[in-house]
């Protein structure tokens, strides 16, 4: 077309996301169960107080100044790997900030695949995987989340670079996380196969996560030379931050001096892509982690059993009235499961004109339960088994 670069997707792009939440925000009657964002008890955004009063004590010049580099400020980077890794990664790394979660995958694929190269992802994912392969000229093969024997056949059938994405725990939408033992077996599987790998883990609801979520961390101090361990940070999400978009890709490997050179690349991306993030969240960020720790993990910890409490009675009622779900850890939602994608249209459908919003995903509707009050989930599993 013209003006346009010969390869452009030149399709109209919905994002059905949003569309079903600007529906859901218009019905005030209705059952919102469609954010990736965590609400409270009064249906209202949950922010964290430690947060906000950190933000508020930030200079006008704090607020109003470029970051100090495009890669992000050397005390947020050092602050957020710290946070994330706990000591248990020994292994070379670095840390580049970025524009959330999402920002991170963005660097990791930009810089490491080419146009035509394979991205594997899991079957029942969230759909920006799907858009940013896209968009990038990328194949896509995906895996069943719950059969590492089909990741591991869907690895082998790759000639080319393998990149792998995960997303545990708290995956989206299913929930679910890999155990120790599972990690082990990713990890020795990707040792073994001897050619270039990248293992890009999605961690961005890991804060939410019970049960030592970090453990697996420590097998990437035993990594081959042929493996690249990339993590996708969200301070979005850990912090409920969401809309100052700030995140961190954090990269291993055995080679300091690739890593480097990795660090250069990504900065010299971010200039071209962002050129400055976000200086003030970076500074409330690190004010928080420095100056209120203890109280942002008495927050974190209340957040997580308020989570807890919703996902537990919403299964709890799931089995007691025979509602199939996918497997379920932990994490922000938990997922239908459908037949088949028919089936989940008429079943949205049906949910829609109920007035419950939901988001639809590949044979699954994904019930966001943290964004519905604990008052509401109770009785909502049973509500959608009579709907449907």
């Amino acid at each position: 077309m013209k003006f346009l670069k010969k390869n452009e997707n030149t399709e109209r792009y919905i994002d059905n996301i949003f569309s079903v939440v600007k529906m859901a925000k218009a019905d005030k009657d209705g059952i919102n169960a469609t954010a990736g964002c965590l609400y409270d008890e009064e249906g209202k955004l949950f922010t964290y107080k430690c947060v906000e009063k950190a933000d508020h004590e930030l200079t006008a010049a704090q607020k109003a100044a470029y970051a100090s580099s495009p890669a992000g400020n050397d005390d947020y980077r050092k602050a957020v790997c710290d946070f994330v890794l706990e000591g248990k990664v020994s292994n070379n790394h670095i840390c580049v900030a970025s524009a959330g979660g999402t920002g991170a995958i963005y660097l990791s694929v930009k810089t490491c695949l080419d146009e035509g190269d394979t991205i594997i992802c899991p079957d029942i994912a969230w759909g920006n995987y799907k858009v940013i392969a896209a968009e990038n000229n990328l194949r896509m093969l995906t895996y069943d989340v719950y059969d590492l024997d089909d990741m591991f056949r869907k690895i082998a059938s790759v000639d080319s670079k393998i990149f792998l994405v995960t997303n545990s725990p708290c995956e989206n939408p299913l929930g679910y996380a890999y155990t120790f033992e599972e990690w082990k077996r990713i990890i020795n599987y990707l040792n073994g196969l001897h050619k270039e790998t990248i293992l890009l883990c999605d961690i961005a609801y890991i804060d939410y996560a019970h049960n030592e979520p970090k453990k697996y961390f420590e097998l990437f101090n035993d990594i081959s030379d042929d493996l690249l361990v990339v993590m996708a940070v969200s301070c979005s999400k850990a912090f409920s931050f969401y809309g100052q978009r700030l995140g961190a890709m954090i990269a291993i490997h055995n080679d300091l001096s690739f890593l480097d050179l990795y660090e250069n690349l990504c900065s010299r991306l971010c200039r071209s892509t962002w050129s400055n993030l976000n200086n003030p969240g970076m500074h409330t960020v690190v004010k928080v982690l420095n100056e209120y720790r203890e109280e942002y993990e008495k927050e974190l910890s209340d957040a997580k059993d308020m989570l807890k409490r919703r996902t537990d009675i919403f299964i709890r009622q799931a089995e007691e009235c025979g509602l199939e779900y996918y497997k379920f850890s932990d994490g922000f939602f938990v997922t239908l499961k459908m037949k088949d994608n028919k089936v989940r249209d008429e079943v949205h459908q049906k949910l829609l004109d109920s007035h419950i919003y939901t988001i639809k995903v590949n044979k699954g509707i994904r019930i966001a339960l943290c964004s519905v009050p604990y008052a509401v989930t109770d009785g909502l599993a049973r509500k959608i088994k009579e709907i449907m």
